[in-house]
């Protein structure tokens, strides 16, 4: 029995020693010395971001940026755009792109919030995607309120940051990536006269649906964007802290349910259907 013992003490510290300690330099690599961005002011430029790594550790080829902001209140603006280098011109060392954006876009960025909504700031946060040669893409998620702090004082650009100060947004820029050099079709839907939707319900007239809801539930994890009661004003009560369905909330507009379900963010909405006619 002790020799037994013995060997699976030798077999696990053979094979989790190797694994622990592996996992362990994994993770100080990253956040000691993988890639990381930040946002800073400069005397030349207000808003500047800034990509970075250990470039004598790490080999890396950055190709595209992209940035994305959103508000997660009724009525929130966002903004998308991207930064892409040829694949000949991917960036290998720490780099700045000094944001050249619009008034309005600029604003989303640094005021202090959607008028007239007091958790627009509290709710609004960046999403930027660095894209290596490689094909991986690091994801990082960053409050507007660090921003804004981020962007108070004016910093002396290192040195040894490479400044791209002729970099504009991509033109073509899209939600997935797509590239210039690609043939795109562009559909351009046709205007059907839709009528203006009153507020805080759709823009536009739901298609029909071929199914009843007999029961709905909000799993946890609800951001309170109040996407689901701008849908469903009947069935979704939005609240200070989380959102609840109704009491004997009607069940009458499955399109509008659906329509709830497939907008939430978080997909935490959730129903039972049961297929009809139509």
């Amino acid at each position: 029995m002790a020799n037994l013992l013995l060997s699976v003490l030798v077999v696990v510290i053979l094979l989790g020693g190797p694994i622990t300690l592996f996992a362990v330099i994994k993770i100080l690599n990253t956040v000691w010395g993988g890639l990381s961005l930040k946002f800073i002011k400069t005397a030349e430029n207000p808003i500047n971001l800034v990509v970075s790594w250990d470039e004598e550790s790490f080999e890396v080829k950055v190709t595209r940026v992209k940035l994305e902001f959103a508000e997660l209140v009724p009525g929130g603006r966002s903004l998308s755009h991207s930064f892409t280098f040829e694949d000949s011109s991917a960036k290998k060392r720490t780099f700045a792109i000094p944001l050249k954006f619009n008034e309005k876009d600029m604003a989303m960025l640094t005021d202090s919030g959607l008028a007239g909504n007091p958790r627009a700031v509290f709710r609004s946060s960046a999403t930027v995607e660095v894209e290596t040669l490689d094909g991986e893409t690091r994801r990082f998620k960053i409050s507007k309120s660090k921003i804004v702090k981020s962007l108070q004082a004016v910093q002396v650009l290192d040195k040894k940051i490479d400044l791209i100060d002729d970099m504009v947004p991509d033109t073509w820029s899209v939600q997935t990536r797509v590239f210039p050099w690609k043939k795109v079709v562009e559909e351009v839907a046709e205007d059907k006269g839709h009528k203006k939707a009153a507020v805080g319900g759709p823009a536009a007239p739901r298609a029909p649906v071929d199914f009843t809801v007999t029961k709905v539930w909000i799993e946890p994890g609800c951001i309170v964007c109040d996407a689901c009661e701008a849908e469903a004003p009947a069935v979704f009560w939005v609240q200070a802290d989380t959102c609840i369905v109704r009491e004997n909330a009607p069940l009458d507009d499955p399109a509008a349910i659906k329509a709830a379900a497939e907008g939430c963010p978080v997909d935490v909405i959730k129903y039972t259907k049961v297929k009809v006619a139509v």
